[in-house]
């Protein structure tokens, strides 16, 4: 295959696949005024116009929110399609407000105003679709609400309080779990009706880690987020999808049941996370996984030089790229304090 110039779609697949592709595919995730300044720098009107110039293979599909206005407030805070009331602070959206952090009672999240399907627009899905045919597609908010279920019950019950639910109170912490899940096993599926003859990746999102280790414990794992998990990856696979997984932090012990429930692409391989380091996940789980990820944005984009970068980058295309299986992206959104010469030395490898 090498030597044979392949189009975006079909050098994504054959990565996941765990095939030599004619180069090393890329994906960019960053925040808003980081493509503002790519934009600049490259004197194009448009983040697309960007995402060609940096030969980025993977692009995003999502249904556009059209439904009952959102609450704006004179403090400059706002309330999303979720009920969770949030402000700016700085380049990130920081929760103001809680909405069922002093719920008590079942009949409070029975009565909640969950998000509903005809809330979104999805007629020009099927005109994005064509437009990206030939790029993988994933299904995923270009915002923070790609399908989870921990983060979005988070968000709603705070974090403190949905903690001591899986405790004290595991029927609450189901109920809002289960809200969550449906809520997105209805949007994937309109989705996919729409548009899976185009769609390549599905995309499942939620933070299991912290620097250290496990958020929570590998038995509420399979008490709690097990069976949701599930049921998102089996929506996919009905497909023929891909499932790509994301979760920053330290989740080494969890990879042997992701790869068990089905899960083909893991993102993002935080490698300044305890025991992440992309050697030893190569050699345990590449045989099983592709990888997707991998170049530090909490040091290494910001504080190193473009050709510290590049060195770290060729490194670690060799290791998680071995014989295949490894997609060139950030771990998380490039921060906007990142020199724009190291986001540009990042893909020109």
């Amino acid at each position: 295959i090498i030597g044979t110039f392949m189009n975006s779609k079909e050098r994504v697949i054959a990565t996941i696949g765990g095939k030599k592709a004619d180069r090393l595919p890329t994906d960019l995730w960053a925040l808003t005024p980081v493509t503002d300044r790519l934009r600049n720098h490259f004197g194009v009107f448009s983040d697309e116009e960007v995402w060609k110039l940096l030969e980025i293979d993977i692009r995003s599909i999502w249904p556009e929110y059209t439904g009952p206005e959102l609450e704006q407030y004179s403090d400059g805070s706002w309330k999303d399609w979720w009920g969770i009331r949030k402000r700016h602070l700085g380049s990130f959206e920081v929760i103001d407000e809680h909405p069922l952090e002093n719920a008590n009672r079942m009949e409070e999240i029975e009565e909640y105003s969950w998000p509903q399907l005809e809330w979104f627009d999805f007629s020009s899905l099927r005109e994005k679709a064509e437009v990206f045919k030939d790029y993988a597609i994933v299904i995923r908010d270009p915002g923070p609400y790609s399908t989870c279920s921990l983060r979005v019950a988070m968000f709603l019950r705070s974090m403190s309080k949905f903690m001591l639910d899986l405790v004290e109170r595991p029927h609450f912490a189901k109920a809002i779990l289960n809200k969550v899940l449906q809520f997105y096993l209805q949007l994937n599926e309109k989705i996919l009706e729409e548009v899976a003859d185009f769609i390549d990746i599905y995309f499942i999102a939620d933070d299991l880690g912290t620097q250290d280790g496990l958020m929570i414990s590998p038995a509420m794992f399979v008490e709690f987020i097990e069976p949701i998990l599930k049921q998102f990856i089996d929506q996919g696979k009905k497909y023929g999808k891909y499932v790509m997984y994301h979760s920053c932090g330290a989740i080494k012990q969890l990879i042997p049941k992701f790869i068990e429930l089905g899960v083909d692409i893991l993102n993002p391989i935080q490698v300044s996370a305890k025991g992440m380091d992309p050697r030893e996940i190569k050699e345990k789980f590449g045989d099983k996984l592709c990888f997707h990820g991998g170049v530090d944005v909490q040091r290494l984009l910001v504080r190193s030089t473009p050709e510290e970068i590049k060195k770290q980058v060729v490194q670690l295309s060799m290791i998680l790229g071995k014989n295949g299986g490894y997609i060139l992206a950030p771990t998380n959104n490039i921060m906007p304090e990142t020199p724009l010469e190291n986001i540009l030395a990042m893909y020109d490898i």
